[in-house]
């Protein structure tokens, strides 16, 4: 790989981290009782699905152990989303570098 084609990897793994940070997603369980509002954490690491918001209709609140359920579901919902949409805009730019086995 030239020196060329680094320094362009490199800007195209910035660009995509820099997209991936702005990434945020709402995902509802019970109707729309509960709302999670989340993004993505990214370290030089890891990545990580972070909580920024959750709403909770106040009737919801009524039943704890069905808040609780609700709660999980939107959060694992957005994590799934998150998730997903990340994956693909990595692969779209590792396609994009023709990196063999990817």
């Amino acid at each position: 790989m030239s020196l060329m084609d680094k320094a362009k990897l490199a800007q195209k793994a910035l660009k995509l981290q820099k997209e991936l940070k702005r990434m945020q997603i709402e995902a509802e369980a019970g109707d729309g009782e509960v709302v999670v509002t989340a993004g993505l954490a990214i370290s030089q690491t890891s990545m990580s699905v972070e909580v920024q918001k959750i709403y909770i209709k106040p009737e919801a609140a009524e039943d704890l152990d069905r808040l609780s359920d609700l709660i999980a579901a939107a959060v694992n919902q957005a994590n799934k989303e998150l998730m997903a949409e990340a994956t693909e805009k990595m692969q779209e730019i590792a396609g994009s570098m023709n990196l063999p086995g990817i």
